[in-house]
């Protein structure tokens, strides 16, 4: 069983796709595909999307998705004569996998701090666009913020190939000016929770370093490894 969270506002399907186990997509083998669609408008990180897998003793793989908003389901059933792969092109792949390990941990390292920055970016852009916290924020202090946050964006953007080292030392950046902003907020309303309607937003994915971010506005990895 696992979490997802959509990577776009208003988005307003999840595509699904399942393959093997090499962590580039290019390398593994297709088993199935199904989108979950019908889910209701909502920023970027805000839909829950629960995958479960379950396979049986006949080798037979069952993979649901369901929106824990909305209750949307969609599932498929993938059977071990579909696609099957030939003993030959299953060692072919198992050897790939195996040639190629250092360079796919590189790469998967450097698309998690990429995925880190951006989840955190959004997740401080949706916290500071919170009526309960924007009006909290001093206008420079709020001004300060938005424009951090949409220079890492819009840098992000235009850097999509950028080094881990690159997206760490942006997303520190960002950190720097958006931390202390936050805590003395917080430290100004008696510790936070009990100043705020609602309690304190979660920023348990707002700081340390530049792994993928947590929280209301983290999710899986929104970028494929390919």
């Amino acid at each position: 069983r696992a979490n997802f969270l959509t990577y776009g506002a208003n988005q307003p399907g999840w595509p699904s796709r399942f393959r093997g186990r090499a962590r580039d997509e290019k390398d593994c083998h297709l088993l199935g595909t199904f989108d979950l669609s019908g889910i209701p408008p909502a920023p970027r990180g805000v839909p829950q999307i629960e995958v479960t897998f379950d396979l049986d003793a006949n080798g037979i793989l069952n993979v649901s998705a369901e929106e824990k908003g909305t209750g949307k389901r969609n599932h498929i059933t993938i059977t071990n004569d579909k696609g099957r792969l030939s003993k030959d092109e299953i060692e072919r792949m198992v050897n790939d996998a195996s040639k190629y390990e250092q360079a796919d941990k590189m790469q998967r390292e450097r698309v998690e701090a990429k995925n880190g920055l951006e989840n955190y970016a959004y997740s401080m852009k949706n916290t500071v666009s919170d009526t309960n916290v924007s009006g909290k924020l001093e206008e420079s202090d709020r001004s300060a913020l938005n424009s951090a946050i949409d220079a890492a964006l819009e840098w992000l953007n235009s850097n999509q190939e950028a080094s881990k080292e690159e997206y760490e030392h942006r997303q520190k950046e960002l950190e720097s000016t958006c931390n202390p902003i936050m805590t003395k907020m917080y430290q100004s309303m008696g510790g936070g929770a009990g100043g705020m309607p609602g309690g304190m937003p979660d920023m348990s994915g707002m700081g340390g370093g530049a792994g993928p971010a947590a929280g209301a506005s983290s999710g899986p990895k929104v970028e494929e490894v390919d």
